[in-house]
């Protein structure tokens, strides 16, 4: 007899571990059951006592599956364990008598050692280097020891956890680790890089070179770079050969010791002329240092002798896109490319004061001048020809080398803020690791570097470099809601365990000057009415128009709409030629459901930018809001224009359309509708220059003045209802309340087309019935399958994830399973790169097709 012989009844329940029926632990049952597996089960269940113990009942279990198999592993028990009475006496007198002597013997080995430490050496126990890989010294203070370490108090209740910041525990423990980490060098200054051979033969000396070369090997292979180059010296001393110079170049690179390498890179060379690692690690220090040209010619010679040689390959390639890149900068372009990243600045104005300073051999006020060109060309928007200037202003001072470290690394900076408005990232992270090298935690190099890497979509370095920058300036907003932004990203993409997989942030040492730093304004590359036009503002009404502008920004940040029209009013008084002023008081107008003001301002930004997309897109909003819909859809139209790929604008046309079509239809029920109540979305996170991007300011319309004297028409909309994307699950089980009583499916898959599959599962909740499940495969089915296939396989996929799916598909009737599968041949009938027959199979017996 096996388990589906055996009706099971629903009442009994099953058990928790094998989700095997109650009644099936039972004597009779048991004795009739026929089937192995299943009587393994029970014995397991029996034994662990989750539904009690019976002993009985449990032995009558063994035997049973003793007799069906003899061999089954749910019979075997494990062996107790072996005690002196298990053994005979002359066995347990040998081996207890191993075990003691193995005890003497270590014991007698740790009196030898101990002796050998305290009285043999002596003297040598202060000297000793520490141990490899840690900070532990042989040499113990013990008295500075003998206190016990203070006991961290532990929050106990929540008002305890409220004071408890998490972040300041997080820095402790990095700098804890960094502390622990830190290894002490002091041992390197007692090791002789020479070693005196008067006397030796060429054998000893020979001899002599190999051992300090494999002490070199082994510190260079434990990441003790330093002490790796004092050995390779001390073997050069004795004896110099091509591997021990070799060795050292490799050393030195890792120590970025550029000119030390390439100088052991020439030994090598002269002793054996076209030595491969000796050639690659020159490629290397020429690549680091800028000389590109000599790099290739070194890399190709390599290439020649091996071809496969991946490493080369690598390199060769990196250097190929340095000199293109620098190639492209030296071209005059008229201007540079227009990018909808922040501009970081203007120049560095405030850092050249305090570096330009005069070269012995006059090429000083050349650097100067090159710079000072740089920067003005970079003001003007050409930062193609900027980023000439500033490099030809590196070519001149990289002879100094560290003499000019501050002035290389505010070029390298300038640069990179090139590279940045051009698009070129990876040219930008280069420029801004040199300019960290020089100038290690210089704020400005960090925040380009981090925002070159949230365009590359490498999310967590970004996050590290802002969080680094918030160490030096934790009240930069930029940077603060840059990191809640990237937090958020890494959690959808990693996980909760998302901090663990970042590289570790480094602490800013208390000698690096703390300070405020924030982006200008960005400069409009397009504007009708330029600078020139009117008188140049002194000082004073430029800072106060810009710290106007912040209030007003960070007022609408703080959703305080009705100061923000104040402050952006004021800049305008001082500034009326400043577009993004206009964008940003229509903003507040558009909050404020003030559309006539909106439309004003969008109209006073498009007569200085005819082409500003965010001006465009609100006055299309604010027509839509004056039911103006044949402009609205002209203003949209010409917003997808400019850019495509915003798909508010393309949910606003369509939305629009319908309206436009319901106006000329429904004339007669214009003073009954209720307007839906619309929700404005928030400033763009981050954004210092301009609150709000178009994409995604306005979702739908705005609740009018009209509604506070709408009659008291019929209770029912004769009317199909505009969908708005529902905010959460009741606003999501209102409205589909409303689609299944008016059996509405179009609505329902326009419903369906603005909600994201994956937030399926949480907006049905524990709502999911019968009627409301067929509505969504119907409107799927009927609406979506041959507009977007991708989309309704995403849909099923998450509604098979719903809380009440399985009870909901055992009640459908036998014509909604038809339904049901006809949907899903419709899928498997259209070609699409979103799923395969595979996954649509599996999901399909999911629906138990």
């Amino acid at each position: 007899m096996t388990t589906k012989d055996y009706p099971s009844l629903w009442g009994f329940g099953t058990t928790k571990t094998f989700k095997i029926p109650i009644e099936h632990l039972d004597f009779k049952y048991i004795e009739k059951c026929s089937d192995v597996k299943h009587l393994e089960k029970i014995l397991c269940v029996l034994r662990s006592g989750e539904e009690g113990y019976y002993p009985e009942l449990t032995e009558f279990c063994e035997k049973h599956l003793q007799a069906l198999a003899p061999e089954s592993r749910a019979l075997r028990k494990d062996k107790p364990a072996a005690t002196a009475a298990s053994f005979t006496a002359e066995e347990w007198e040998k081996i207890d008598g191993d075990i003691k002597s193995w005890v003497s013997e270590i014991k007698k080995e740790e009196d030898k050692m101990h002796f050998h430490e305290t009285e043999t050496f002596p003297a040598m126990k202060d000297n000793l280097p520490p141990v490899r890989g840690s900070n532990s010294c042989l040499h113990v203070d013990k008295g500075k020891y003998s206190k016990r370490p203070t006991k961290k108090k532990t929050p106990r209740d929540y008002a305890e956890w409220d004071k408890f910041d998490v972040e300041k525990e997080c820095l402790k423990i990095d700098e804890d680790y960094k502390e622990k980490m830190a290894t002490d060098k002091s041992y390197l200054s007692k090791i002789e890089t020479r070693i005196e051979t008067a006397g030796l033969t060429e054998k000893e000396k020979g001899f002599l070179a190999t051992r300090e070369k494999e002490k070199g090997n082994e510190a260079f292979n434990s990441g003790d770079y330093e002490e790796a180059v004092m050995y390779y010296t001390r073997s050069i001393s004795v004896l110099p050969t091509v591997v021990a110079y070799n060795n050292r170049a490799q050393a030195e690179i890792k120590l970025q010791n550029w000119n030390s390498a390439f100088q052991d890179c020439e030994k090598v060379l002269e002793l054996e002329p076209g030595n491969v690692k000796a050639l690659l690690r020159r490629a290397t220090t020429y690549k680091h240092q800028n000389k590109l040209q000599e790099a290739m010619e070194d890399l190709s010679k390599v290439l020649d002798v091996e071809p496969d040689n991946d490493l080369a390959k690598k390199i060769l390639s990196e250097v190929e896109r340095d000199l293109k890149n620098s190639e492209a900068a030296s071209k005059t372009q008229t201007k540079g490319k227009r990018m909808v990243i922040q501009e970081i600045e203007n120049s560095e104005d405030e850092e050249e004061k305090n570096s330009e300073r005069k070269h012995e051999d006059g090429s000083g006020d050349k650097t100067a001048g090159l710079k000072s060109q740089g920067n003005e060309l970079f003001r003007s928007g050409q930062f193609a020809e900027a980023a000439h200037k500033y490099s030809a202003a590196i070519a001149l001072l990289e002879p100094a080398g560290s003499e000019s470290a501050d002035d290389l690394s505010i070029l390298y900076s300038n640069r990179a803020a090139c590279y940045l408005k051009e698009g070129n990232c990876s040219g930008c992270i280069q420029d801004c690791n040199r300019a960290l090298e020089l100038h290690p935690f210089s704020m400005k190099p960090l925040l380009r570097r981090a925002m070159a890497y949230e365009t590359l979509e490498q999310y967590g370095k970004a996050y590290v470099d802002y969080k680094t920058v918030l160490q030096i300036d934790c009240g930069l907003q930029l940077a603060n809601d840059s990191v809640n932004r990237l937090s958020r990203i890494l959690m959808e993409l990693d996980g909760p365990n998302w901090r663990e997989k970042l590289s570790p942030i480094p602490a800013v040492p208390a000698s690096v000057p703390l300070k405020a730093w924030h982006p200008a304004t960005e400069m409009i590359s397009n504007q009708a009415g330029s600078s020139s036009s009117h008188h140049q503002q002194d000082v004073t009404d430029e800072k106060t128009f810009k710290a106007l502008k912040e209030e007003g920004n960070q007022c609408v940040n703080d959703k305080n709409y009705e100061d923000a029209l104040s402050k952006y009013s004021e800049c305008l008084k001082i500034n009326n030629k400043e577009c993004a002023i206009y964008t940003n008081r229509a903003l507040c107008y558009l909050k404020l459901c003030q559309f006539e003001a909106a439309k004003q301002d969008c109209d006073q930004a498009l007569q200085l930018d005819d082409g500003n997309v965010k001006a465009c897109y609100r006055r299309a909003l604010a027509h839509k809001g004056l039911k103006n819909y044949q402009k609205s859809l002209i203003d949209l139209n010409k917003v997808l224009l400019l850019d495509p790929s915003i798909i508010e604008a393309k949910m606003e046309l369509e939305e629009v359309t319908r309206l436009l079509n319901l106006k000329d239809k429904t004339a007669s029920f214009n003073k009954e509708k209720e307007r839906r109540k619309i929700e404005i979305q928030e400033v763009n996170e981050g954004s210092e220059e301009e609150p709000g991007r178009p994409a995604g300011e306005v979702s739908t319309g705005c609740l009018d003045s009209e509604k506070k004297n709408k009659s008291s028409g019929s209770p029912e909309d004769p009317e199909k209802l505009l969908i708005a994307k529902p905010n959460n699950a009741y606003e999501f089980g209102q409205i589909l309340n409303t689609l299944s009583t008016r059996k509405d499916k179009e609505a329902c898959a326009h419903l369906l087309a603005v909600t994201a599959p994956e937030d399926l599962p949480m907006l049905l909740s524990n709502k999911l019935e019968g009627d409301t499940f067929l509505l969504l495969v119907q409107s799927l089915k009927n609406y979506l399958i041959e507009k977007d296939p991708s989309l309704v396989y995403q849909h099923l996929f998450y509604l098979s994830k719903a809380e009440r799916f399985k009870m909901t598909l055992t009640l459908i009737s036998k014509g909604q399973k038809e339904l049901i599968e006809q949907l899903f041949e419709d899928l498997s009938g259209t070609p699409n790169h979103h799923f395969t027959l595979e996954e649509l199979q599996a999901l399909k017996r999911q629906y138990e097709l």
